[in-house]
């Protein structure tokens, strides 16, 4: 990136008229090299899990269907139906509610 004149004397107003910390005799070199690295972001590894376990739910819904005999409806079917709504739902919940707590 190339400095202009303009970023030349923003920076050197900054250092002439910025704020300056007071010294802190424990604040040393030493103390900056023990600091925790920041963290890396993993936000494409949870939209990862997010995706494998909506297809994986996807799967089992079409198969759940695919078992059903389309004249009849046992109670079977409906503790199927029960089940993957139940697990739909939570997998939708957790999903939205670990997005909206990283942003």
């Amino acid at each position: 990136m190339k400095r202009n004149e303009e970023d030349i004397q923003i920076g050197n107003l900054l250092k002439e008229q910025g704020y300056q910390p007071n010294e802190n005799k424990w604040f040393t070199p030493r103390v900056l090299h023990r600091l925790p690295e920041p963290q890396r972001s993993l936000r494409w590894v949870w939209w990862g899990v997010c995706a494998v376990a909506a297809i994986i739910c996807a799967l089992c819904w079409w198969w759940t269907i695919e078992q059903q005999d389309q004249n009849v409806l046992t109670v079977r079917d409906i503790v199927h139906y029960a089940i993957m709504g139940i697990i739909s739902l939570v997998l939708l919940c957790q999903s939205i509610a670990v997005t909206l707590q990283r942003e």
